[in-house]
């Protein structure tokens, strides 16, 4: 999914409002724009929404994480959007440097994204300096969604109406407490973590009521070794499911409840019982 309108979006929070609203000023120059926020707060949506308020021609596409067969020497003006500006290898900055010098008439506008401080890279000699300021000359920072409080509920009335226009569906609605457990998320993976939750409860729900059931978050479990054993009690396994998820979360024991499905007054008893114990 992964796309937004902005225009349609009444957007409360001051921060992001103020994002919009720079974006719409930036959209009618030539800066070169870089947006900056975790991975699936909606840098590339923003990107393309001020190259569709620009009047610019023609949009070329630069995948930094993979640039394999991408030809520079196409780009005739217009606009590159460049793609985790952060990943670019030190040969495909050299590339980019080029064709910010260009000076026949075919240096294209620049709009990048990136998950990482830059300004940082640089300074860690990782980035070339020369480089950043040609295509930093604006900076726009997307804030989390766990941040934009007040912009929820348009955010997830948005994503599910798009859904089901994706899966041929209409009429569905949010039961209270379907809301309430995607409101006590943390979104890790901000908005595209959104809309992969959404999209697969629109796609589970039964009637035209979304229920707490149909809202499945996808738990990354790659990182956790789980050592368990036949002939081990239940109790036993337990107290390691919870004492490893701890550990996956980095002791957050919000998040650790939310992923045990339990709650947090629950998770609290057994790690007091724990300490009881001796375990911790």
């Amino acid at each position: 999914m992964s796309y937004f309108d902005f225009d349609a979006l009444q957007i409360e929070d001051r921060k992001m409002h103020e994002v919009k609203q720079l974006s719409l000023q930036l959209a009618a120059t030539q800066a070169s724009l870089l947006i900056v926020g975790e991975a699936g707060v909606g840098k590339t949506s923003l990107a393309r929404y001020v190259y569709g308020k620009s009047r610019s021609p023609r949009l070329y596409c630069l995948d930094c994480k993979n640039p394999a067969g991408f030809d520079f020497g196409r780009i005739d003006g217009g606009t590159l959007l460049i793609e985790d500006l952060d990943c670019a290898s030190t040969a495909l900055q050299n590339e980019l440097m080029r064709l910010v010098e260009r000076t026949d008439g075919t240096r294209p506008r620049f709009i990048s994204t990136s998950r990482r401080d830059v300004r940082a890279m640089v300074k860690q000699e990782l980035f070339r300096q020369d480089l950043f300021y040609k295509l930093a000359v604006v900076h726009l920072e997307i804030p989390r969604l766990e941040d934009r409080v007040s912009d929820f509920p348009v955010i997830v009335n948005f994503i599910l109406e798009v859904a089901q226009i994706m899966h041929g569906k209409t009429g569905l609605r949010l039961s209270p407490e379907a809301y309430a457990r995607l409101n006590s998320w943390s979104w890790a993976g901000n908005i595209r973590e959104l809309e992969n939750v959404l999209e697969r409860a629109v796609v589970l729900a039964k009637s035209s009521m979304i229920q707490p059931s149909d809202i499945q978050f996808e738990v990354a479990v790659e990182d956790l070794e789980l050592d368990f054993a036949p002939g081990m009690s239940l109790s036993e396994v337990e107290k390691r499911l919870i004492l490893q998820t701890l550990e996956l979360t980095a002791q957050n024991r919000t998040r650790a409840a939310q992923m045990l499905g339990i709650s947090i007054r629950t998770l609290r008893n057994k790690l007091n019982e724990y300490k009881e114990e001796g375990v911790l």
